[in-house]
């Protein structure tokens, strides 16, 4: 088979491109992520922006426009990288040979619970919105990362809501990966636009609270939105390969159909070095997937589908053409 470009809904990289770039480094993208995507065949991804706990909340709104004003300099340097922010661009992606990225945004402690704030980092590039990570913010609660792994029962906040809706009027994909399932049922009952899970796996396999149920698999492909499996080991199982991964792929698809499934690998590797515990430490906990551990690796994936019997068209649209679907609508 032809492995097929792949669009990878999920990186934290401008965590990596930051601190790099603040200690000297120019074009980190083309160094650091560019040649991996490529023996990958990783046309396109989600480059999201995260903040650890030190800048959350006081210094999240400074932080994290540093971190997208780095980011765009960075890809400007950057030879054979692209940033896309409309649906044109999206379309093009797939058809060059330059890596395209689209800033997200996991977590949305920046906007302060604001929508006002949405726009001004929708004239940044802002593209893509994880209404939370793995904490509270003004906008609902995400699934935490230890302790009380199930979080509290509330849902979206009336900024949360408000923020929803200001999304889909811009055109910013909403995603709801790391929210809680209250939030996950009032994002839904909110947007009218096709919704994304950028990296959640299917909790009838592996009943992690990360993991989405059979009915918010559902109810994500009922906006003819997308849900995207990813490569964390802990959202997988204890001993998790390539096979793993398929086998939720194939889970999402009796479920949701071919046309609503997507990939989000949420490789980490790049981030341990910049992380202090316990952060650190969780991310080292988690089982690697064999064979499925970085960018490098990712074509082995298509190529495992095709012998479970997916065709190259339904593979295609696993890799890439499903995701592009849901951000050329929105983004128009």
């Amino acid at each position: 088979m032809t492995v097929p470009v792949t669009f990878d809904a999920h990186s934290d990289l401008p965590f990596r491109v930051v601190r790099e770039r603040e200690a000297g480094r120019r074009a980190v993208v083309a160094s650091d992520f560019a040649p991996g995507m490529r023996a990958g065949g990783i046309g396109m991804r989600v480059a999201s922006i995260y903040l650890d706990d030190p800048y959350v909340p006081e210094r999240a709104l400074h932080r994290a426009l540093v971190v997208a004003s780095e980011l765009r300099a960075d890809v400007a340097e950057s030879d054979g990288v692209e940033l896309a922010t409309t649906a044109d661009a999206v379309a093009a992606g797939a058809e060059t040979d330059a890596r395209t990225l689209v800033l997200g945004m996991e977590g949305a402690e920046p906007l302060g619970g604001d929508p006002r704030v949405l726009d001004a980092f929708y004239r940044l590039g802002l593209r893509v919105l994880t209404l939370t990570h793995s904490r509270r913010n003004a906008l609902g609660e995400g699934v935490p990362l230890s302790g009380d792994r199930r979080g509290t029962p509330g849902g979206l906040s009336e900024a949360g809501v408000a923020v929803v809706e200001r999304a889909d009027e811009l055109g910013i994909v909403v995603d709801l990966s790391h929210l809680n399932a209250p939030g996950v049922d009032d994002a839904l009952a909110t947007s009218d636009r096709p919704v994304i899970a950028s990296h959640s796996n299917c909790r009838a396999l592996w009943d992690h609270p990360r993991n989405l149920t059979d009915d918010q698999i559902r109810a994500i492909a009922a906006t003819e939105g997308v849900v995207c499996l990813t490569a964390v080991g802990s959202f997988l199982g204890d001993s998790p390969d390539v096979e793993t991964v398929c086998d939720h792929v194939e889970h999402a698809v009796d479920v949701a159909g071919v046309s609503h499934v997507g990939l989000g690998f949420d490789f980490y590797d790049y981030l341990t070095e910049y992380l202090s515990d316990p952060d650190r430490a969780h991310l080292e906990a988690i089982p690697p997937v064999d064979g499925l551990a970085g960018d490098e690796a990712v074509a082995t994936l298509a190529r495992a589908l095709e012998r479970r019997g997916f065709s190259d068209r339904e593979i295609a649209g696993i890799c890439r053409t499903n995701l592009q679907r849901v951000f050329e609508r929105v983004l128009e």
